[in-house]
């Protein structure tokens, strides 16, 4: 349906003039992720809509996607299953974070081991889209950067007594290192397997 719907779009342009056929791959993959984006935002408005937590999804989303655009992690093949899963998460964390009314001292723990996954593990590559070292290496740093601000950022309204978006920040970085660890255990599969066709 977005292969569909992104070369529909590019020949649009192209018989307007504006993009030519060399560039067809190219703009084809920018429009399906756009398109994919658009849908995902859709989804995301349509539940808060739905449930009033737009706050919640506000302080959970922010962080998340601000630092999952670095550090990687598990993707979905199909876009439909990732359409589904990205809403479900999102509906499932802004609901945690609506009935949490404080900062709990099990939840720190599970966050800082989190951000101890992230500053370690980030950045894991897909298998649609493989790092190269230099790539790993920028990623991985601007990765790091990202984090630590994040958690200056959740010290700083932990202090204030903020916990909305102390929660939200823990909760997204959580989200996060889980999605490494699966992203990881995907890519060693994915490599086993692989290696194990070739011999």
């Amino acid at each position: 349906m977005w292969k569909k719907m992104a070369g529909r779009l590019f020949e649009l342009q192209s018989r307007n003039g504006i993009l030519e056929e060399k560039d067809r791959r190219l703009y084809e993959y920018a429009y399906g992720v756009l398109l994919g984006r658009v849908v995902i935002y859709l989804i995301i408005v349509i539940l808060g809509i739905i449930t009033g937590n737009w706050m919640e999804m506000i302080v959970f989303l922010l962080p998340f996607t601000v630092l999952r655009q670095y550090a990687g992690g598990i993707h979905l093949e199909k876009a439909g299953g990732c359409m589904a899963v990205s809403g479900i998460l999102v509906l499932l964390c802004s609901l945690y974070l609506a009935s949490a009314p404080a900062v709990i001292w099990q939840m720190r723990i599970i966050w800082f081991v989190a951000v101890g996954v992230i500053f370690i593990m980030a950045p894991v590559d897909a298998s649609s889209k493989k790092l190269d070292a230099k790539e790993k290496k920028v990623y991985g740093m601007r990765a790091r950067v990202i984090l630590v601000i994040e958690c200056a950022i959740a010290g700083v309204f932990s202090v204030t007594g903020y916990s909305l978006v102390v929660n939200g920040i823990m909760v997204a970085h959580i989200v996060l290192a889980s999605g490494l660890i699966l992203g990881w255990i995907k890519n060693f599969f994915d490599k086993e397997l692989e290696l194990t066709n070739l011999g």
